[in-house]
């Protein structure tokens, strides 16, 4: 890429009603591309915001609940692909036509009442090319990247992230807010990548927008960044019983 791209994930949970904060968002940020989760968009949906493209898959039955949006700035060469439309996994996607490589991108949310195996989430990759970018809520918790806990959906996509030589980038902070009192703040909300060097990808975590899920802005690199990785504690009881795809982690400052 000639100059570095900007990309925010977010899970709207409802992106009508918050049509000019996003907008505000965009321009404060100088975001070039925004991948949304949950925009309870339905077919007849008219959503716009000025200088931008807005691309969005739809729920199945053409219900008001998941799917997903990519919001992209007008001035950048693309064209949209076919989407991805599943009971399990909602993705709208785009195709970068810059150099120095096309990209293709995926704006993803995964409803949580259904079960993923490692096959479902390969086959997904399989479908994907060999040089993409999927952001969005996986609704699938694994300690690997940073959630509290793991899950078996979480379990089942970290295997199919390294046996598709994948890796994942996320901020190792809560991204849900819960306004349940009884649930716990979690990481659900990440990146995953093929076919991009590690080090021209830098993630932090921004505290704005009005949502359980706060976003998180991808920047691309034109060249290589140097990062500092931060401590991270392991239990050394289990340590020895994980395959070393697991242990990888990438943490930016």
């Amino acid at each position: 890429m000639d100059t570095p791209l900007r990309v925010v994930l977010w899970n709207a949970n409802g992106l009508s009603n918050h049509k000019l904060e996003l907008q505000t968002f965009l321009n404060m940020h100088k975001i070039d591309i925004a991948l949304i989760s949950e925009t309870h968009f339905k077919y007849r949906t008219v959503f716009t915001i000025p200088h931008y493209t807005v691309y969005h898959n739809i729920h199945p039955d053409d219900t008001a609940h998941g799917e997903a949006a990519v919001i992209l700035r007008s001035s950048i060469r693309h064209h949209e692909l076919l989407h991805y439309q599943s009971d399990k996994i909602q993705a709208a996607t785009i195709r970068l036509d810059a150099g120095p490589w096309p990209l293709t991108i995926f704006a993803i949310y995964c409803p949580p009442r259904h079960a993923m195996s490692t096959d479902d989430y390969t086959t997904f990759f399989r479908s994907l090319g060999s040089r993409f970018l999927i952001g969005g809520d996986w609704k699938a918790k694994h300690t690997a990247w940073g959630a509290r806990l793991t899950s078996p959906k979480g379990r089942n996509l970290l295997n199919a992230i390294c046996s598709y030589n994948c890796h994942h980038f996320n901020t190792g902070g809560s991204t849900y807010w819960p306004t349940d009192l009884t649930k716990l703040p979690d990481l659900l909300d990440f990146l995953v990548a093929r076919g991009i060097p590690a080090n021209y990808i830098q993630v932090e975590p921004v505290f704005e927008l009005a949502s359980d899920h706060t976003p998180v802005i991808v920047t691309i690199g034109a060249s290589a960044t140097n990062k500092t990785a931060t401590p991270t504690f392991f239990n050394f009881f289990f340590i020895f019983n994980l395959s070393p795809c697991m242990l990888i982690q990438y943490t930016f400052i």
